[in-house]
């Protein structure tokens, strides 16, 4: 089994090219769907309400993460979204670890954001990088109804595309039609299982 990681930024469209690879026989994880998940364990928020404080808790629903709150603070104090990304990414890799072990298809494509920011590409046997410049995620986001200003805090916090790009062995360049993008990800899906 080829195990590929898909990272990129914030608005660059990392979620519709996961779907992608899924269409064509992929097995599929979002790192941030198991953060989903993760953030409505309770001991898991009671670690992050250490680190950040009580006003992101709702205590009247079991003590479930405010999420807008939280992403607000993370992104604005680099010093609280290390330690709860210290908390939260331990058990990400657990998770995406032990789904690893009961995949059956051909090829594994884990959707990973700070792939290379926090040195987890040596996991992966091949790594792909969903480009679309700030403009154009700004834009999407826009869409989505996130505001300009805070698009462009969290595409900040990240390393810049240009950077995640280099490092990449596939880019995808998701700044044009859904067919062009579909193109992009069969080829690079084709290349990936092409017999060495």
């Amino acid at each position: 089994m080829v195990k590929a990681a898909l990272t990129g930024n914030y608005g660059g469209g990392k979620t519709f090219i996961l779907k992608l690879f899924r269409e064509m026989g992929a097995f599929t994880l979002s790192a941030d769907g198991l953060v989903e998940e993760l953030l409505k364990n309770c001991s898991v928020q009671e670690e992050i309400r250490k680190v950040a404080g009580n006003g992101h808790f709702d205590c009247k629903k079991d003590l479930p993460v405010v999420k807008e709150r939280l992403a607000e603070l993370i992104f604005s104090d680099p010093e609280i979204r290390r330690k709860v990304e210290d908390i939260l990414h331990p058990l990400v890799l657990k998770e995406i670890e032990a789904a690893l072990r009961k995949v059956k298809a051909d090829m594994a494509v884990i959707e990973v954001p700070l792939l290379f920011e926090k040195g987890y590409e040596a996991r992966f046997d091949k790594t792909i990088a969903v480009y679309a410049s700030d403009e154009t995620a700004i834009k999407r986001l826009g869409k989505a109804g996130i505001p300009p200003s805070d698009a462009i805090r969290r595409l900040a916090a990240q390393m810049p595309i240009s950077e995640k790009v280099k490092r990449a062995d596939y880019v995808i360049n998701n700044e044009s039609s859904p067919e062009e993008t579909k193109k992009q990800v069969k080829k690079i899906y084709r290349e990936m299982l092409a017999p060495r």
